[in-house]
């Protein structure tokens, strides 16, 4: 392959053979065996069921042998190990994984608590839930101008965190009889954690590793965010429907709670008045309420793991990390310019001994 990004010259059977095809063919299987399971138990199949107990155990051994083969590929693993036992990359993976775990289970079940207990429609509710999403951009803007000014991010990150783990804390207080004050406020607190939590395990990996690295260590926090939100949601709806149940139970005894968990959120009211339990609307939002405050609890455990990642996070500069990767690349144009210029070296002690 004769191309301008294929400096080493690879055919292109060696390119292919450069990428780790058994690490993907054991990681993918792994991740859908997790899933399943967290999906299935408790829900669909009780936790003690035999194909629950078979997706847990074959997704722990297949992690087992993914993690082999990563230690025995090295710097061709998906996941290089050299790369993951840097303190400030392990802190940033340990954190990309619960800060993406408690913010997709938070937006996945924030509207429906509009929608269910406010009875607001899916379009409204999507409004209701703006100012999380705008005190997350401008929070997230904020950070990043002190941060470039101040240089070091841990403080941020540290305070950042504490701050959503106090708004999910609080927005776990959510009753059927909340005000607008307070669940506006609440999201506006957690939505000022957020903003900075989403570009500080970036920044962690382009500040302590070398240039070469840096698109690997973003790559590995990209890749563990998006894994620990698919987990959640899955492990989120799994406490959320056991929640419901329990709530059904609690509230209104009578009813079936799979006609709670078939209507959906905002079809109860249309469910009830066609099968004439009107009657039973409180309880079951009650019912309902119970299932999201068990979710929303997910969310805030997510977020104190996350916390404590953030701890972890070494008290370096922005600043420094770039000047060393100036400093890297004004090396490689020096080294470049001796090699396309070797005489030149040569001849300059002869100019000094003519003078």
């Amino acid at each position: 392959i004769s191309r301008e990004d294929n400096i080493e010259g690879k055919s292109l059977r060696e390119r292919i053979l450069d990428l780790d095809l058994i690490g993907a063919s054991i990681l993918i299987p792994t991740i859908v065996c997790l899933l399943l399971a967290l999906q299935w138990g408790g829900t669909t199949y009780p936790w003690n069921n035999s194909r629950i107990i078979g997706l847990l155990v074959g997704a722990g051994v297949l992690a087992v042998i993914f993690a082999y083969s990563q230690i025995r590929l090295g710097d061709r693993a998906t996941l290089p190990p050299r790369i993951l036992s840097q303190r400030s990359v392990t802190a940033a993976v340990i954190y990309s994984v619960m800060f993406g775990a408690g913010f997709f289970v938070l937006i996945f079940y924030l509207p429906l608590y509009f929608q269910s207990v406010k009875g607001s429609s899916a379009t409204k509710s999507g409004i209701q839930v703006l100012p999380l999403f705008l005190s997350t951009v401008l929070s997230s803007i904020a950070s990043g101008v002190l941060i470039t000014l101040v240089g070091y991010y841990t403080p941020f990150v540290i305070s950042g965190t504490a701050l959503f783990c106090i708004g999910t804390g609080l927005i776990s207080t959510y009753s059927t009889h909340t005000s607008f004050g307070r669940w506006f406020g609440y999201q506006i607190l957690t939505g000022a954690g957020v903003g900075v939590g989403f570009q500080a395990p970036m920044l962690a990996v382009q500040t302590v590793l070398p240039l070469d690295d840096v698109p690997i260590g973003t790559a590995c926090v990209m890749f563990f965010q998006t894994l620990g939100g698919a987990l959640f949601i899955s492990i989120g709806q799994t406490v959320f429907q056991n929640g419901l149940v329990r709530g059904t139970h609690k509230f209104v005894p009578n009813m079936d709670p799979k006609l709670l968990l078939n209507a959906g959120a905002t079809q109860i009211r249309n469910v009830l008045q066609r099968v004439g339990l009107t009657d039973k609307l409180m309880g079951a939002i009650e019912a309902y309420m119970v299932g999201l405050v068990d979710a929303y609890r997910v969310t805030v455990a997510c977020t104190a793991v996350a916390f404590v990642a953030a701890c972890l996070f070494e008290w370096k500069s922005v600043k420094d990390g770039e000047a060393k990767r100036l400093g890297n690349g004004h090396k490689e144009e020096d080294e470049e310019n001796k090699m396309e210029d070797p005489e030149k070296d040569r001849q300059q002690p002869l100019v000094v001994a003519a003078v």
